[in-house]
């Protein structure tokens, strides 16, 4: 798949919202190399859907710089609007996580540690039309 780039993409995840982060990941039970128990936490399955949601709505576009050297010099703003569907509920704040990891998977952009300003709105009042709007911009430093 062929990433475009451009300095800013708008985009629609039709139907679905990010998992909050109480539904973002789930604890495991697991055996380490040497046989031990362990605990840890696995990605939910719907955390995974909706991974793979953002990567079909963003359709192989990217802000994304293609060389190394380029990316160090760039910064990324992420506006997320998340329409909540029938008894739907959850924080600001709370949707971000998801979001912007979403959006890295999807290749859109290369990092969430080169976001410098997010932005997330709530909107309670469209119940019958979950969905979630991405508003990505790329910065040069």
């Amino acid at each position: 798949m062929q990433l475009m780039s451009t300095d800013v993409i708008c985009f629609t995840v039709l139907f679905l919202t990010p998992p909050s982060g109480n539904h973002f990941k789930e604890p495991i039970r697991y055996r380490s190399p040497n046989g031990s128990p362990r605990l840890g936490f696995k990605l939910t399955a719907e955390t995974k859907a909706y991974y793979d949601a953002v990567q079909i709505f963003a359709q192989g576009r990217t802000v994304s710089p293609e060389t190394a050297a380029e990316r160090r010099k760039v910064r990324y703003t992420v506006e997320i609007d998340v329409y909540l569907g029938e008894k739907q509920r959850g924080d600001a704040d709370n949707f971000l996580k998801c979001g912007i990891d979403a959006l890295v998977r999807a290749g859109v952009i290369h990092s969430d540690a080169n976001v410098f300003q997010t932005s997330a709105r709530v909107h309670k009042d469209s119940r019958h039309d979950p969905h979630t709007t991405y508003l990505v911009t790329r910065m040069e430093n």
